[in-house]
């Protein structure tokens, strides 16, 4: 939920969060992206990311966004099967 732009995307959240979950064999950040807003500018980021074991990472995954200081009401959306997921960063 922070408008920063593809660069300072990288930087902010996804190579320390690569870094951290290669580093615990949790998984990899594989992409990311940005939803622009119809008057400009940018409305949010988003990261896509492949995680081992599913608990343990997504909690990693929360604590690191959350020390990175991902802002309130970002969440992580993921998959359980077809089941559709969220849960909240903050």
């Amino acid at each position: 939920m922070e408008p920063v732009a593809p660069m300072d995307r990288g930087a902010k959240y996804e190579d320390p969060l690569d870094e951290l979950l290669e580093a615990r064999d949790a998984g990899i950040v594989t992409g990311g992206g940005t939803q622009l807003r119809k008057e400009g500018g940018i409305e949010w980021v988003g990261l896509d990311l492949q995680l081992a074991n599913l608990e343990e990472a997504l909690e990693l995954t929360r604590g690191k966004l959350r020390e990175l200081g991902a802002p309130a009401g970002s969440v992580l959306e993921y998959r359980v099967g077809e089941e559709k997921r969220t849960l909240a960063i903050t």
